[in-house]
């Protein structure tokens, strides 16, 4: 793939993983617009890669489709969607609130398939386009306390599958990655921070196989794959 000037649109590019792939594919040559929800991390990031950020709610219908076509006017078209926003609230299943699954479901499952639905329009357009979902391992098995966030991450899962199912004719290709517990992210209870842990995977680690896949010839793609940490 020749990344040069390739426009790029991804989500949760504030911390962790989508910072790391924020600047990763900056350097590659790519154009970039991210978003975040926190206006000072937003603005902390474009300001130090060097990239358009834009601090959005994803959970509001109106901020995200505002981010989309802000990024698009930015970019004058999309190439690469890279759905990277997560939230998680871990509770036992009789303590989580109606408000818990609402917010999940709207970040993790809900705005992935909004993005996706704006996007595939300027994909058909140019014959051509990538999306890459960003899921979990948790979303294809029960663990304690995380009832909400596992069935959040497993419905994104089905609509990646949907998606190939239906796009994969169209020349559109959709990457689903699963990564394992990764430190050094913002992705904990809350939101809160996961501190950084080198004998655990790391942002660099999700990162590198996600550029990695999206270089893979056009005639090839991985539909679906899982990256575990060695502990």
């Amino acid at each position: 793939m020749n990344w040069e000037d390739k426009k790029v649109i991804l989500t949760g590019g504030s911390s962790g993983i989508g910072k790391q792939m924020v600047n990763d594919l900056k350097q590659k040559g790519a154009k970039i617009v991210f978003c975040g929800q926190e206006e000072d991390l937003v603005s902390s990031v474009s300001t130090s890669i060097g990239v358009k950020g834009i601090t959005a709610d994803l959970c509001k219908e109106e901020e995200l489709v505002s981010f989309f076509e802000q990024a698009i006017d930015y970019l004058g078209g999309v190439d690469i969607l890279i759905n990277n926003a997560g939230f998680v609230v871990a509770h036992p299943f009789e303590l989580l609130q109606r408000a818990d699954f609402e917010k999940m479901f709207a970040i993790n499952t809900i705005a992935p398939a909004r993005l996706a639905q704006l996007a595939i329009p300027y994909f058909k357009e140019n014959d051509c386009g990538d999306i890459v979902n960003i899921g979990a391992t948790g979303g294809s098995y029960a663990f304690e306390k995380g009832t909400a966030y596992s069935a959040s991450k497993a419905a994104l899962n089905i609509i990646s599958k949907n998606l190939t199912l239906e796009f994969r004719k169209d020349n559109i290709r959709t990457f689903h990655i699963d990564p394992s517990w990764c430190t050094d992210t913002n992705n904990n209870v809350n939101g809160t921070p996961i501190p950084k842990d080198e004998n655990k995977l790391n942002p660099p680690d999700i990162s590198e196989m996600v550029i990695h896949l999206l270089e893979m010839n056009r005639r090839a793609f991985v539909p679906e794959m899982s990256i575990w940490g060695m502990q």
